[in-house]
């Protein structure tokens, strides 16, 4: 079945693009108010600026005639000095008022006219101080005319009031621009702060819807959790029911099963060598042919009853029931580790027979698995088997030295010797755990059961090295 893609709420990508919107037109908005302001404030100093240079000029050229007239009354040309340098200054002053008074026909003609009249008054004051030097004061005075250079001065200065004023009006005319751009622009950014607060209202209310419904679905699946936790609970406790009376029946099963092979099946075999036996003891003299084949027969029949033997063993260990769990294990170690040529190294207490019987049964099979494990799997050359009382509980450890155990091993689904192991103990209330041994070589599997299973089970002693 195909996954189904979770997508955004139409509505939520709405609302975000709606807001996006409004932030970034607001945003947009506040830069052209500040674009206008600095626009502004910039024609606020280039009128300010045209002021002070026409008031400089004016100035300058007042200082100059000053300095003139000292001139023609001392004859000192020190004081000529001021006119000299105010030429110089005057004439970038002209140029800069031309480049901030371009874009504005009626002051760059006043400019104009200014600029002549300045021309005018400056070849008044160059011819009446040449003429000075040649001829004196008096040809000089005679041909200054105190009216027509107050008249030049007097439409300087009117000059320089009609250019201000220009600049003065033009200056609040684009201030009242100004002012109505930004009350616009300041309405418009206020409806857009208003309809920003909105989306975030109804965000915040999209919010808050949310996440109450998240708060009633993590409720409705933690309900939903702790009701599958108490099944799951439930259902474990029947499995490990199960699975302990499973083991049981398969115990009783398999002790039955050896009781039946032990009782019919050796009596049948032990009737069967006597009778062989004495038959045998006929025929040795008059068929002694006959007698060798029986013998034959006789040693079959009792390679039948040995091998009945080992398998009622295996079904039910009567050396648990007779001798005890330590002797059992240290038997059938000795005996299996010998048929597969391994070395054997024990270190099994003999206080470990007073024991349940549960406890002894799933021991011994966990040692059964563990070393049929090793024969098989292992290629080991030495195993070490411990068995001993630790840390208030029962402590069992078989180790080998062959290739180790790989992790898919163990977590491999079909592992039913390892799973069975596992169950046994843990249905004991014990630990069961498999690893690899020192530098990831051989396997180790131990076993703890604790004499108080209401307790958690403490840690096993550190392991031993073959």
């Amino acid at each position: 079945m195909q996954k189904k893609i979770s997508t955004i709420p139409l509505y939520i990508t709405i609302l975000f693009t709606t807001c996006l919107i409004i932030l970034i037109g607001n945003a947009y908005s506040a830069y052209q108010n500040l674009e206008k302001l600095k626009i502004n404030n910039d024609w606020l100093e280039h009128t300010w600026d045209v002021k002070d240079k026409l008031k400089n000029i004016n100035l300058l050229i007042m200082d100059s005639e000053s300095s003139i007239r000292g001139y023609f009354m001392s004859g000192n040309s020190i004081y000529l000095r001021p006119w000299e340098s105010a030429k110089v200054k005057l004439q970038d002053d002209f140029k800069e008022l031309g480049r901030r008074l371009r874009d504005n026909p009626a002051q760059v003609k006043n400019l104009a006219e200014l600029r002549a009249l300045f021309d005018k008054k400056a070849n008044v004051f160059d011819t009446s101080i040449e003429l000075y030097k040649q001829t004196g004061l008096s040809e000089t005075l005679s041909f200054v005319k105190i009216g027509e250079d107050r008249e030049i001065m007097d439409e300087i200065r009117l000059l320089d009031v009609i250019m201000e004023k220009e600049e003065d009006e033009a200056l609040a005319i684009r201030r009242q621009r100004f002012y109505n751009e930004y009350r616009d622009a300041l309405f418009i950014g206020t409806a857009i702060n208003a309809i920003a607060v909105l989306v975030l209202i109804l965000f915040y209310r999209l919010i808050y819807r949310s996440f109450h419904k998240q708060s009633s679905i993590e409720h409705a699946l933690q309900i939903a959790n702790d009701n599958l936790e108490s099944t799951v609970l439930k259902r474990t406790e029947q499995l490990s029911d199960l699975s302990r009376h499973l083991l049981n029946v398969a115990e009783e099963e398999k002790a039955k099963l050896a009781r039946e092979l032990h009782d019919e099946m050796g009596s049948s075999l032990t009737a069967i060598s006597m009778d062989l036996s004495v038959v045998i003891e006929k025929l040795k003299h008059t068929e002694p042919g006959l007698a060798s084949q029986l013998q034959r027969a006789k040693r079959a029949v009792l390679e039948t009853v040995d091998m009945k033997r080992r398998i009622v063993e295996g079904l039910r260990p009567s050396m648990i029931d007779n001798l005890g769990l330590a002797t059992s294990v240290q038997h059938y170690c000795e005996e299996t580790t010998a048929i597969a040529g391994l070395k054997y190294v024990a270190d099994i207490a003999d206080d470990v027979d007073n024991i349940d019987p549960a406890w002894s049964i799933a021991l011994f099979r966990i040692t059964q698995e563990s070393l049929n494990n090793v024969i098989k799997y292992a290629k080991a050359n030495q195993v070490k088997v411990s068995l001993k009382c630790v840390n208030s509980g029962l402590w069992l450890q078989i180790l080998d030295d062959g290739i180790g155990i790989s992790k898919d091993a163990l977590t491999k689904p079909r592992a039913h010797g390892l799973l069975g192991m596992r169950e046994r103990i843990l249905l004991l209330g014990g630990n069961f755990t498999i690893r690899p041994g020192d530098n990831q070589c051989g396997t180790i599997v131990e076993a703890f059961i604790p004499f108080t299973q209401n307790k958690p089970a403490t840690s096993p002693p550190a392991q031993d090295t073959p």
